[in-house]
């Protein structure tokens, strides 16, 4: 394949980091990831929603560890792993089960989730999914979950 189709071709994909929480399969794209590293100390804070743990301690920036399960489920993930976001995303860092796999995503394979109208429908922050392994895919939306806790703090 000539090298100007096969960089039009790479420009329409999205790499993407497959972790699971508490079974499931979910995603960020990976250009927003800083990190995945071991569960170490949670510093915890008062007057916080429940899915957020307290802040954790990376290169002496604290992040706050947001509990996905908790958030999503209702139900705590193992602190096993933390995916850790880039300081120029936000200092957020997300408990996981563990990685799954790094793989790229035709941009035009990532079906939209319609937005519910529930408070509490997850589908607020999961913002599309694709088909993965003959099993879902959820791409979680970071804008979404960032709104959602500053939302939260606010109540």
């Amino acid at each position: 394949m000539p090298e100007v189709y096969q960089d039009m071709a790479a420009s329409n994909m999205e790499k993407y980091l497959i972790f699971t929480i508490l079974g499931k399969h979910y995603t960020f794209p990976s250009r927003f990831i800083s990190e995945v590293t071991a569960f170490d100390k949670v510093y915890p804070l008062p007057l916080l929603p429940e899915y957020v743990k307290g802040v954790i301690n990376r290169y002496s920036v604290p992040f706050a560890l947001i509990d996905i399960g908790l958030l999503i489920r209702e139900m705590p993930t193992p602190e096993v792993k933390v995916v850790v976001l880039k300081e120029s995303v936000d200092k957020l860092a997300f408990l996981i089960d563990d990685v799954v796999d790094i793989i790229d995503v035709p941009v035009s394979n990532l079906l939209k989730v319609e937005q519910g109208v529930e408070r509490d429908d997850i589908t607020d922050i999961i913002e599309s999914s694709f088909e993965w392994h003959d099993t879902h895919v959820f791409v979680l939306g970071i804008r979404q979950i960032i709104n959602r806790v500053k939302t939260d703090f606010e109540l």
